[in-house]
């Protein structure tokens, strides 16, 4: 009988960030089973087991129930970066205590290394239009937002309109914004708000479903 392969602790993390960065959610056990090609979900519990004593990851209850942590698999060409949610879908949460959990990036998709970043999930076709460096903006995509209060007008931008979080190009006029969908559903329509809303961030990434290669 042909013996296992074994894997480190590093390949089971990268499966883990690999998953989420193409999904913008935690792998199952199973699902992380078929990623790390092992033959049992048992195998998969005991690296999970593992990874949590060493606190790489936190776990719950509940099938997706886990989170990478910070300072999980850092190299020196990576930075970790919160994932906070999905819009639009509500209050936008920055806070420590609501993050998801952290996904390494390649260092030159968060620069400059002294400016915040966190990641979105997007849940709608509002921007599937819009572009950012070539890619659409799809429902399921993660983006990268870089996190400021101003932004110009025609940037890609996170606002909290009425205390939910959106993703909309901003449009400035005399007196007034525009918070423009740029979408191929013509059900959406532009936003016009005065000083009414607050700008979280600037799109400057969009991470595509199956972008990044996970560990074999």
């Amino acid at each position: 009988m042909t013996k296992p392969k074994l894997l480190t602790k590093e390949q089971v993390v990268s499966a883990i960030n690999g998953w989420i960065v193409d999904n913008g959610f935690p792998p199952t056990v199973e699902e992380l089973r078929r990623i790390l090609k092992v033959g049992s979900t048992r195998t998969v519990l005991r690296y999970l087991a593992w990874l949590e004593k060493d606190g790489d990851i936190e776990r719950w209850s509940g099938a997706r129930g886990m989170k990478l942590r910070k300072g999980t698999n850092q190299s020196a060409e990576t930075r970790a970066i919160p994932l906070v949610g999905e819009a639009p879908a509500g209050p936008l949460m920055l806070a420590e205590e609501n993050r998801e959990g952290w996904v390494q990036l390649p260092k030159q998709y968060v620069a400059p290394a002294d400016a915040k970043y966190f990641l979105l999930r997007v849940r709608g076709d509002s921007m599937n239009e819009a572009l950012v460096h070539g890619e659409s903006i799809e429902s399921g995509d993660l983006v990268v937002v870089r996190q400021q209060s101003t932004a110009n007008s025609g940037e890609i931008v996170v606002p909290l309109v009425d205390g939910e979080a959106t993703i909309k190009k901003l449009v400035a006029g005399p007196g007034y914004y525009v918070l423009r969908p740029e979408s191929t559903n013509k059900q959406h329509v532009p936003i016009i708000l005065h000083d009414d809303f607050r700008v979280q961030g600037v799109v400057t990434r969009v991470l595509k479903r199956g972008a990044f290669l996970l560990t074999e």
